[in-house]
């Protein structure tokens, strides 16, 4: 979200995630917050039993104090396995696949020069590019030279002239727009807010989220973006 269209939904956005409006402002309560937390760090230093400082290879070192072991309830090792055997075995290029099938989001990506241009099965090279790019494994291990779609010079030319911000943009609101028609996240909310680790976030940080849906925790950076999704939008779409 840029332009326009952020400038209007900033002060929204800012209000929701309890942050100020100028970077200025809070950089200097991000200063004040480390300030007051090595004060109090330095003040009790001296009696906290769980960090020193040694001595190694002549350097002062700082030496955390290891945490205790929780053991795990028998319960919650129950609940682990059953939770895990409800997920289905499948590899993630069968997923992101799936997901396609069902939603057409690589239908958005279009060539940087000439918008119509299409070639055939393009959406399983753009699925395997994303992949490559998501798990950060490079192009080589989804090259097939006896598959058109996934040979390397096609690989290489997709991720040139169809990944790009306009478009992932775009595959992105594909996305979003499909799981919002799913019966399980329309009983999770409005689609206003997400939520991750328990906290709730405005739907506007959720921009480029497109292998989302395949990963358990997804880190995709563009830009200054760092986009993190948990794996309930996949789940969604498998269980409808």
């Amino acid at each position: 979200m840029q332009g326009e269209a952020w400038k209007i939904a900033k002060p929204q956005v800012c209000r929701l995630l309890e942050r100020e409006t100028t970077a200025t402002k809070e950089l200097e309560n991000l200063a004040t917050q480390l300030n007051e937390a090595y004060q109090h760090t330095a003040q009790n230093f001296s009696s906290n039993a769980a960090v020193r400082i040694e001595l190694v290879d002549g350097k002062e070192t700082l030496v955390l104090k290891g945490l205790d072991k929780i053991e795990e309830p028998s319960s919650l090792k129950l609940l682990r396995r059953q939770m895990e055997d409800l997920l289905p075995r499948v590899d993630l290029p069968e997923v992101l696949l799936e997901v396609q099938a069902k939603t057409g989001f690589a239908l958005e990506f279009t060539h940087v020069s000439e918008a119509f241009a299409r070639v055939q099965d393009l959406p399983t090279s753009i699925c395997a590019v994303l992949l490559a790019e998501a798990c950060n494994i490079g192009l080589e291990p989804l090259v097939r030279a006896d598959v058109p779609a996934l040979t390397k010079d096609r690989l290489s030319w997709v991720k040139q002239n169809y990944l790009r911000q306009e478009t992932i943009v775009k595959a992105n609101a594909c996305l979003v727009d499909a799981q919002a028609n799913i019966p399980l996240a329309q009983s999770w909310g409005g689609g206003e807010v997400a939520s991750e680790s328990w906290i709730a976030l405005p739907l506007f940080q959720f921009v480029q989220l497109i292998l989302a849906l395949i990963l358990n925790i997804l880190v995709w950076d563009v830009g200054l973006l760092t986009i993190i999704l948990p794996l309930t939008s996949l789940r969604a779409f498998i269980v409808s």
